[in-house]
């Protein structure tokens, strides 16, 4: 059985770039980005989700193929389908096409957790609706075996819902919203305020992802927050960095159990996932070059 899972989405993406780029019909979602963002660091690694009766099959074949463990839930709906629409400043947004299926008929519940992967040392819970990350989150803390539990949420369900994010980051070890997200919960874009608001609630750390300007790490430990920069990769889809570097980060701290450290992998596995066009890979990094990004991102740490 894997050591770590995610908990997400399968999402077919059709990316359109400001400059008139694009590509249709590409496989993605969180869950995937997670769980192969984990995978330069830890060999035992799978993905808890649902899936539409649209997903091609060579999709599955892949993951099988990248040794990824995959407990899928079959939905007699199509699956998410999404517009991934980018700014000329590199933001973006997802549109679902109209005859898409909705993001919670397609996101896993908490009573389909096969019972075998409670023996796994660590989850992830990638952005779903509010209501069914609280319900995994339940289901996670509330069973007998003890895991580390890492979120990201949803930017879509935050406005409305602050106090029950503001809950659900009490009950996990991560908290890792992006800096659009942080601003939302807060009312304000000020990461920094956000990263230490959010660290005096989170078990072990909070994280907040600045895209193209690294992350913020908040070490419940120590108190300290720690900027660690992106690695110079040379981007081809940013779609999925921001899941690689939780599946990353979480990966990282099963190997490190030090929490800027963990940002460190995140980073590294951020910075494999841009340089490939969609979720599969036509290429796995080896250990060397995961450990040479290591060295550079470490180089380049600074303390706020």
């Amino acid at each position: 059985m894997a050591e770590f899972y995610t908990l997400g989405n399968f999402t077919i993406d059709d990316i359109v770039l400001h400059d008139g780029r694009s590509w249709i019909d590409c496989a993605g979602g969180n869950a995937i980005y997670a769980a192969l963002g984990a995978q330069p660091w830890i060999e035992r690694v799978g993905l808890i989700a649902r899936v539409g009766n649209d997903l091609a099959p060579h999709v599955v074949t892949k993951l099988q193929a990248l040794n990824v463990e995959l407990h899928l839930v079959p939905v007699d709906a199509p699956n998410i389908h999404n517009w991934a629409l980018y700014e000329p400043d590199g933001t973006r947004q997802f549109v679902n096409h109209r005859r898409s299926g909705t993001n919670d008929m397609l996101s896993v519940r908490g009573a389909e957790i096969p019972p075998t992967c409670f023996d796994a040392s660590a989850f992830h819970i990638a952005p779903m609706p509010i209501e069914r990350q609280a319900e995994l989150v339940n289901t996670l803390r509330d069973a007998p075996a003890k895991h580390l539990v890492g979120l990201d949420p949803h930017e879509w369900w935050i406005e409305g819902h602050e106090s029950l994010v503001f809950a659900l980051a009490r009950r996990v070890d991560f908290f890792m919203p992006s800096q659009e997200e942080a601003r939302r919960l807060f009312g304000k874009d000020d990461p920094a305020s956000a990263v230490r608001a959010l660290g005096q609630l989170s078990a072990r750390a909070a994280v907040v992802k600045l895209g193209a300007d690294g992350s913020l790490v908040y070490d419940a430990a120590s108190r300290t927050v720690t900027h660690v920069p992106i690695y110079p990769a040379v981007p081809v889809d940013v779609t999925g960095a921001g899941d690689a570097y939780c599946g990353g980060f979480v990966a990282g701290y099963l190997k490190t159990r030090d929490v800027v450290e963990s940002a460190c992998y995140g980073t590294v596995s951020a910075s494999f996932c841009v340089e490939t066009l969609g979720v599969l890979p036509e290429r796995r990094p080896s250990p060397q070059e995961a450990q040479e990004r290591l060295t550079f991102v470490r180089a380049n740490l600074s303390n706020e």
